[in-house]
């Protein structure tokens, strides 16, 4: 071969490998990073706010006669009576209040188809052995109990001959609600109950 045709023969060769090597490159898949997002802490859920500290000084601060009766599904007449309880050392309570709904002009307090009471206590330890109390005296007078839940707080639901009780905590906060069985009848106590209990413990 001679040399000039060796040339020609070796540059054909470069031009070959130069042009694979290009096709090489074009085949190469192009990698993409996928990027990464970090959850928005306003995604988060979070518990409602609860009363701590000092109690509501109007009933309207617990729930309305309106909330009252939408939870019940029934109109409560009449405003929401107001009934400020008192600190008492000797069981370590520091607050009470008392609301009565579905009261008319001459009745008395204890005819009241729901009531919801809220009471303060000098810690969450005191506050738990009280409601511990009111349930072990329902259950005496022959209620049935069943634990619920009260958003994240535990509570206990007693269905008596009369009345539905529902009591919580939260912390040294308690909250009772009574309604009597002819307000609320006893496959919607707890529903409802739960519901006005809810309500009560969350300020506005």
């Amino acid at each position: 071969m001679s040399a000039k045709a060796w040339t020609r023969s070796a540059s054909a060769v470069v031009l070959i490998a130069g042009l694979a090597g290009c096709a090489a490159e074009k085949r190469t898949p192009l990698v993409v990073p996928i990027p990464t997002f970090t959850p928005s802490s306003s995604a988060a859920t979070t518990a409602p706010a609860r009363i701590v500290g000092a109690l509501p000084t109007g009933c309207g601060a617990i729930a309305s006669a309106e909330e009252i009766s939408e939870a019940v599904g029934k109109t409560m007449p009449g405003q929401a009576k107001l009934v400020d309880g008192a600190a008492d050392a000797n069981i370590g309570r520091t607050d009470r209040i008392d609301c009565y709904y579905g009261l008319g002009d001459s009745d008395k307090v204890d005819d009241a188809p729901v009531r919801v009471g809220l009471a303060s206590y000098s810690d969450a330890k005191t506050a738990t052995t009280r409601v511990n109390k009111t349930v072990d005296d329902e259950k005496a007078a022959g209620a049935r109990s069943s634990d619920v839940t009260v958003g994240a707080d535990k509570g206990t639901l007693l269905i008596g001959r009369k009345t539905a009780t529902l009591v919580a905590t939260h912390q040294a906060t308690t909250v009772v609600v009574i309604a009597t069985l002819e307000a609320v009848p006893a496959a919607q106590a707890q529903t409802v109950l739960v519901k006005i209990a809810d309500r009560a413990l969350s300020p506005r």
